[in-house]
């Protein structure tokens, strides 16, 4: 029976662990079972951000940075959309800020540092 339970138990926790959702909905339902998830964080982000909503998905970047760093690269990433924005919204310094603290990560999983050093040179532009 305890077999069943922890076998049950490592489904779920790996379930609301890769909380890819791709709803707010869904990553809303991730972060009830889990609310320092810095993944469902970083997904519901990520939705804000390509609705152009800049405050909201900042507003998740940010918690994304303050939850449970698992997987340890939505560090680098969360930095650099918030760099994103920064840029976007005109602040460009707070933008440089962003993807300076993401270099210093050293984390350059999904292209993180390469993005990083191309803003840092050039300010991002959405298509």
């Amino acid at each position: 029976m305890k077999l069943l339970a922890l076998a049950a138990l490592s489904i779920a926790a790996a379930f609301c662990q890769s909380a890819d959702c791709d709803s707010l909905q869904k990553c809303q339902e991730a972060l009830q079972a889990n609310r320092s998830s810095s993944l469902a964080h970083f997904r519901m982000a990520e939705i804000y951000f390509m609705r152009g909503v800049y405050q909201s998905a900042a507003n998740e970047f940010r918690a994304s940075l303050n939850g449970d760093h698992n997987p340890g690269w939505v560090e680098a990433l969360a930095l650099v959309n918030l760099g994103k924005i920064f840029d976007i919204t005109g602040q460009r310094e707070r933008a440089r800020n962003q993807y300076q603290l993401a270099l210093k990560t050293d984390d350059n999983t999904k292209g993180a540092l390469d993005e990083a050093n191309k803003y840092l040179e050039a300010p991002f532009k959405p298509n």
